[in-house]
């Protein structure tokens, strides 16, 4: 996850339309190639050897010129400044890299060393390729990755029309009380599948820059209220009897599955807080409400919090009636009424939809 986050944060550095892409557009064009350092402190001044300090304003043409030399050249962190050019990096040679050209085995050297940006430029190659700790990343050209993400946005509306459907499905088995841990794994393995698509998304919006404003609109709105559906189901079925809900340590360990790991629902079954045998998957398990509570526009979070704290799950809820309901300190009674029949529209609606 935290790479995942380290590559978009990396990417929106040098992403098209920003100065420090233009820049390196410029020295990529014309073939020079070069090896700039973003950022500065003690361990990368204790590399430099030779070159010059300049300590001028950064701007595309200035960057271009300097990268005619060999040299390295270092930028500040938020690369507004050229603060040297021309230099010769010595990182320690204890740091292992798989890179063949002398440039490109500098820069890895350098961004695991001081866990800096390092962008090498390849005069042979015509490639762009960024360090930093451990990740290595090569840009690729515009229209290549337009195409990918288009798929990608493709992709992700195919998933998001099924889950959609296997979640009405859900509810319905939900009002009957008739759902097992196979339908809840079921979804919560196309939930995490759809939010694997939604980075790799994310990534080329970053790499995309300013070209990639309509894609990262579809995929705004192809995500609204998905996070706290998500939340909400989790709430739901999380086994309570293996200690308290914590929904950021779920995603985590959802997470760090693999993808082939991911289809074993048993996994899934396991993270909730079940037991981890196929055989499992066959148990009946009874929703709290939070997920269905929350489409009912007159609750707030406190409320639903109220009738689960009261009730335990949704079947109660719903067998509860209007002065049963009124008694729960904080509901009233137009909300006791607007419960029973929003849960009845909600069925019907659902049913007939079918």
């Amino acid at each position: 996850m935290k790479n995942k986050e380290n590559l978009v944060d990396i990417l929106s550095s040098v992403t098209p339309g920003t100065l420090l892409r233009e820049g390196l557009d410029n020295i990529l064009d014309a073939g020079t190639g070069a090896l700039l350092v973003i950022g500065i402190d003690e361990n990368i001044e204790a590399m430099l050897d030779g070159g010059f300090f300049i300590n001028c304003e950064y701007n595309s043409q200035r960057i271009y010129e300097l990268a005619k030399m060999d040299g390295a050249i270092v930028l500040d962190d938020m690369a507004e400044r050229i603060l040297y050019a021309n230099v010769h990096m010595q990182p320690d040679k204890n740091y292992t890299t798989d890179e063949s050209g002398t440039r490109h085995r500098t820069a890895q050297r350098i961004a695991k060393q001081c866990n800096k940006l390092v962008i090498a430029i390849s005069e042979k190659r015509n490639r762009i390729t960024l360090y930093k700790g451990e990740l290595r990343y090569k840009l690729r050209d515009i229209g290549e990755i337009m195409t990918e993400a288009t798929q990608a946005i493709k992709t992700f509306e195919r998933y998001k029309t099924v889950l959609d459907k296997a979640l009405a499905n859900l509810t319905i088995m939900e009002f009957d009380d008739l759902a097992t841990l196979y339908e809840v794994t079921t979804i919560l393995q196309r939930f995490e599948m759809i939010f694997r698509i939604k980075q790799e998304v994310r990534n080329y919006v970053a790499e995309l820059g300013v070209e990639g404003r309509l894609i990262n609109l579809q995929l705004e709105e192809l995500l609204q209220g998905l996070k706290d559906e998500k939340m909400n189901f989790i709430k739901d079925y999380y086994n309570n009897e293996k200690g308290e809900l914590d929904i950021n340590h779920i995603n985590l360990e959802l997470d760090k599955l693999t993808d082939e790991e991911l289809l074993e629902q048993q996994k899934l079954s396991f993270i909730l807080g079940y037991g981890k045998t196929y055989s499992t998957l066959d148990n009946k398990v009874s929703t709290k409400g939070y997920r269905i509570l929350g489409k009912i526009t007159r609750l707030n979070k406190r409320d639903i919090e109220k009738l689960i704290t009261e009730y335990d799950d949704l079947a109660s809820i719903k067998d509860a009636s209007v002065e049963d309901l009124y008694e729960i300190r904080g509901i009233s009674k137009f909300k006791a009424r607007s419960i029973k029949n929003g849960l009845k529209r909600l069925k019907f609606t659902l049913e007939l939809e079918r």
